[in-house]
Formats: structure tokens, sequence, C-alpha cells
């Protein structure tokens, strides 16, 4: 017969992973880092957790309620919405375990716990499974920041004069001419998952960022402070990647949202790996959730998991298999549209994306890296995910992008380059379509930005679906690239050089059976008019030709830049992107 510390021993061994038996049986000081997968959240009948579900919907905040009934989330609070029970957390307490994380999405506690009594924690009977917290290596980014001179890289074309150094970046993604229609992101929560901020409240670029009171939160140190000017390594990636979206000091530097709001989350340490920051990670998704944050922007991914014992490899990155990315998956699943950096990994040997951008493209965009004239990135990590899916989904610019100074000058500037700076840009324009398509569910957002890339027609593992086009997506209808029955679009070269000849333009009116007067004009950056190229009526299915040869009504060349054809009937708008060169 079994006595009863034998069976004491067998029942805690059979909670714990295998990966920790060894170290519970030894002499191994540690501590581990674990979590305790909790029995349940200490529902005692089918009414009591009835009861729990209605308290846990009762409790959420207006803003996020607002934000899973536009996003249709159904039913409104499910299990993962209840907190962890509180008498678990006595207990650990009780015993002498110090919490470290607490996840209610995943129903888990973070601790860390000697070896010696590891034992101990797994015969607690609110364990269900105690296992190794993973760790593993952040994407690193391929270059060190470069100083600009005083105003240095100011761009030269229509337009340029409001965004200064961030006018290539987002006239790469045709975020001007969102602005211009009056769409910058206003009334959208975006929500930083980084490794601090420092300078953000100080910097010219930074300090009229909106970030409300109670919208900063250290998951590290655990408090709410989100700067430190005394670390060593500068809490500064959190600023450049906030900046991307959010900087607004016109004539100099302007953010792809710069109208929006925003909620900074810490959750990265830059000295090191610890195996608790995909926890961290975590955590800033549940608060970011809490708040009613409609995006999250993560410029932060993990790979190369460095446990002995552990078997995470590319074949894991499925989307479903590390923790980040089962938070990451989650917090789509409650309405958030969720934006995240591929990784820096294309000329590594590792090379494949990395967690949590491998999450399902219908819940989370993966953006890699393009040069400003459109080129991928050598250090742009590469797709497929391991089970077949195209990834990255969007690229956007990641070489060479305009980031403020983070070290106390607050009228500096410099150049980095990485997927991190590229998640942001297409982040922000999220948050433009968002603000302009209230409606629109976050995979109703992806889908038109998916679909009216450059790509879209031939989507790949290596730019996925493309550059997206933020004026096109801004009037996807679901089947049309235009605007309600509406097509224009360029057939000849895209760049076009003026001096090889005009470029060509095929336009129409589709789904409609009565003939309509329109006209199909060409637009800079602004909105402005440069020419008209046809007036006239419309016959349904009867697509037209025109053509413009990069002068405007006077005659005059047109300056390079970005431009929009743009066809107007009865009010409604459809527009090509176009750029031209001289």
């Amino acid at each position: 017969m079994i006595g009863a510390l034998a069976l004491a021993f067998l029942t805690a061994a059979a909670t714990l992973d295998a990966r920790l038996i060894g170290p519970a049986l030894s002499d191994d000081p540690g501590p581990f880092s674990v979590w305790v997968e909790l029995r349940d959240k200490g529902e005692r009948s089918p009414a009591e957790l009835e009861a729990m579900l209605e308290r846990a919907a009762a409790g959420l905040s207006p803003r996020n309620r607002a934000r899973r009934e536009r996003a249709r989330v159904s039913p409104l609070a499910d299990y993962r919405d209840i907190p962890v029970h509180r008498a678990y957390l006595d207990t650990l307490a009780a015993h002498g375990f110090e919490v470290r994380a607490v996840s209610r999405w995943l129903n888990r506690v973070a601790l860390r716990v000697p070896g010696r009594r590891l034992l101990d924690l797994a015969g607690l009977p609110l364990a269900r499974r105690v296992v190794p917290i993973e760790r593993a290596w952040r994407s690193p980014e391929p270059s060190s920041p470069s100083p600009l001179p005083e105003r240095a890289g100011l761009e030269h074309a229509p337009g340029a004069s409001m965004y200064g150094l961030t006018f290539g970046q987002l006239a790469q993604l045709g975020i001007p001419a969102l602005h211009a229609a009056g769409y910058t992101g206003s009334g959208v929560l975006v929500c930083m998952l980084d490794d601090g901020f420092n300078y953000y409240d100080r910097h010219e670029a930074l300090r009229g960022i909106k970030v409300p009171p109670g919208h900063t939160r250290d998951f590290v140190e655990g408090d709410t402070t989100v700067t430190d000017t005394l670390a060593p390594f500068g809490l500064r990636h959190g600023t450049w990647t906030l900046a991307v979206i959010g900087g607004v000091k016109p004539g100099t530097y302007l953010g792809a949202a710069y109208g929006a709001e925003f909620a900074l989350a810490r959750v990265e340490m830059d000295a090191f790996e610890r195996r608790v920051e995909m926890t961290y990670w975590g955590m800033g998704a549940e608060w970011a959730d809490s708040l009613g944050a409609d995006v999250i922007s993560s410029s932060l991914g993990y790979s190369r998991f460095d446990d002995p014992d552990t078997d995470y490899t590319y074949r894991d990155m499925d989307g479903h298999t590390t923790d980040v990315s089962r938070f990451a998956e989650i917090a789509a699943s409650k309405g958030i549209l969720v934006v995240n950096a591929a990784g820096n990994e294309g000329w590594t040997p590792w090379r494949h994306l990395i967690a949590p951008a491998d999450v399902d493209g219908d819940s989370l965009i993966a953006v890699g890296a393009v040069d400003a004239a459109g080129t991928i990135a050598g250090f742009s990590s590469r797709g497929p995910s391991a089970d077949g899916r195209i990834k990255p989904d969007l690229v956007a610019r990641g070489v060479e992008n305009p980031l403020p100074a983070v070290g106390g000058d607050p009228h500096g500037y410099s150049t980095s380059s990485g997927t991190s700076f590229a998640a942001p840009l297409v982040a922000g324009l999220a948050a433009c379509l968002i603000e302009a398509h209230p409606a629109w569910t976050p995979t109703t957002v992806i889908r038109a930005l998916r679909a009216t890339a450059s790509h879209a027609a031939d989507p790949d593992t290596t730019y996925g679906f493309g550059i997206p086009d933020g004026w096109r997506a801004l009037h996807w209808s679901g089947t049309s690239l235009g605007a309600g029955g509406l097509r224009v679009s360029v057939t000849g070269p895209n760049p076009f050089v003026a001096r090889a000849g005009p470029v060509s333009v095929e336009f129409g009116l589709e789904g409609s059976t009565a003939a309509a007067g329109g006209r199909l004009r060409v637009l800079d950056v602004q909105g402005r008019m440069v020419r008209e190229l046809w007036s006239g009526s419309l016959e349904p299915a009867r697509p037209l030709r025109a053509s413009w040869d990069g002068a405007d009504g006077d005659g005059r060349e047109a300056p390079p830049g970005l431009y929009w054809i743009a066809l107007g009937v009865a009010g409604r708008l459809a527009a090509a992107r176009l750029v031209l060169i001289r």
C-alpha cells in the first residue's frame, strides 16, 4: 500500500511539468520561473459561474464595452474575463510564494520558486499544472540610430512642408491623403507595448501626444511610471515607435495617426532577457483590453527559445503555441486590432518571422520592412508561418526611418531601421481607417488593407500582400477597389517617369443600370486639383481610358511626388495612387 507521504509526492509530481521534476528532486536552488495554471476561477456551480459572467460583463469599462460591441464580440464577456480567484492568490501568499504576474485570460500566475519548493507548490489543491516560463530572445534591431543634422532630410514634394521628416514614409502608404480628408486617428485609442518611453513628454515632437490620466503602466517594475532617464539602456525604443504613430510637430515631424490617444505600457527589459517578459506582454494586452483600446501596436517579438529542454523551434511559429501568441490571439478575439513587427531575422540563421507575428492574419497584422523605394529590407523576417500561411501580412518603410532623439535634446532627430518602425506606421494607418469607418470590425480593416495593397493579386512570403494604400483602403467596398461601383486604375507604369511618355488610366462605372456624369482629375497629396483629365457621361460596364503627361492645367511640369487619379461621380470618389518621377 502506498503511504500518505508517497501519495502526496506522486500527486505533486503529476502536476509538475516533466522539465521541473529533476530540479524538484535535486539540490538545485533555482529559483525557477514558473506558471501555475489554476484549477478554476472559484466557481462552485453552474449558477455561480453564470453570475460571475454577468458580473464580468457589467464590469467592462464603457469604452471596452463599446469596442466589443462594434467588433461584434459574442458573448460580450466570457470565462477569460472573470478575474483570477482572490482566495487562490491569498493561499499562495500564505505559503510564502510571491506572485509576480497574474493573467485572468489564461487563469494562471507567474512565480519564482526555489527548486526545493517546487513539490510544495505542485501539491497545493489550487494548482492544475506547474510549467516553466519560456525564455526567448527578443529580435534585435538591425542598426543603431544615426544623428540627423538640424532639419536635415526634409522632403521637397507636394504637401511635404506639413510633414517634414516623415513625409516619405507616410506618403508611401497614402496616409497624407487620409489626413487631408480629415482622418488622423481622432477618437481612437492605441496601446503601445514596448520597452519604455523616456522623454516622451519632453521632446518637441512628442509632448503634444495625448496620453490620458491613468494610461501609463510599467509591468516590469509594477508601477505607473514608464520613464527612467537613469536606466543604462535608455528606454528609448518605445519613444521611437510612439513617435512614428503619434508624433506631432507640424512642419518637422508628424506621425501616422497624430490625432489618436495613447496608452503606454512598458513590458520589456532592454538590459537582458527574462523569462517573464512574454508574460508582461500578455499583462499589457489585458490592460489594453480593460481600457478599451482599439489598436495594440507592438514592435516586440520573440524567437530562439533558449531553454535547452524546450522543443520550441520554427515549427512552433504556428500562431497558437507560444505564450505571447496565445495572448495576441485572445486580444484579437476581444475586438482589438493587433499590429506587430514581423521581426529582423531575415539575415540571421533563424530567418523567419517571430512570435506573436505568427498569429493568423485575420487577427493580427504582421508587418515587414521595405526601403524608401519599396524594396524589401534584407533584415526583414520572411514567411510563411510554420503552418504555411502568408506572412508577413503587409510591409512598410523600415529603413532609415526618421526618429526623435532620445537623450535629452528636445529638438534633435536621428534615423534607425527595423520592422519596429514599419509596424507603427501600419498601426497608425489602421487607426485612421477606424476613425473613418467606426462600424468596421478589426477583421474588416485588415481585409481592406490587404485587398488594396500593392501585392494583393500575388501575395508572397517576402512582401505578404504588399505596401498598403490608405486611400484605396478607405474606399474599399468588399468587392471593388473603388467607391460604390466606381473604378479607376493606373494601367501604365507606376512610378511614372514623365519623360518616357504619358501614363494610361482606365476608369468606369460598375454595378449600375443608369449612366451618370463624372470627372476624372489629378489631385496632389493635399487633395488639390492639378489637372482635369476628362469629364462627361459614364455608361455602365463601359470603361474609358485617359492619360496624363505629368503637366498641370497650365501646361507646367508638375513637381515629382505622390498624386491621385480621382474619379468623382454624384458625390462619390474613387482614386488610384500614382508616383511621378522626373
